[in-house]
């Protein structure tokens, strides 16, 4: 499982680009602050997770559950969207 903090509330994050596998990946996203946050997987590709959009309440954090046995090996984008901006990072599927 990786660790992804949100840092603020543009969506900056502190892992810009995140590796996980398909066999056990996962990822928890944590906000901090005031704000919470949403994350999307709006991209032609679609969401490696079963769900495609999260949200992240104010000083907690949400689960991605595991990724989906049809995910493809390659980059996801997803957007994290604060109160104040967003920003554009990855997930990287692999093996």
């Amino acid at each position: 499982m990786k660790d992804i903090h949100i840092k603020d509330n543009k969506g900056q994050v502190d892992h810009p680009s995140v590796t996980i596998s398909r066999k056990k990946g996962e990822i928890t996203w944590f906000a901090h602050g005031e704000s919470g946050a949403t994350i999307t997987f709006s991209s032609p590709d679609g969401s490696p997770f079963k769900e495609s959009v999260f949200t992240v309440p104010a000083t907690g954090s949400v689960s991605s559950g595991p990724v989906k046995k049809s995910a493809g090996l390659k980059t996801y984008k997803y957007t994290v969207v604060g109160k104040g901006g967003s920003t554009d990072p990855v997930v990287i599927i692999d093996n």
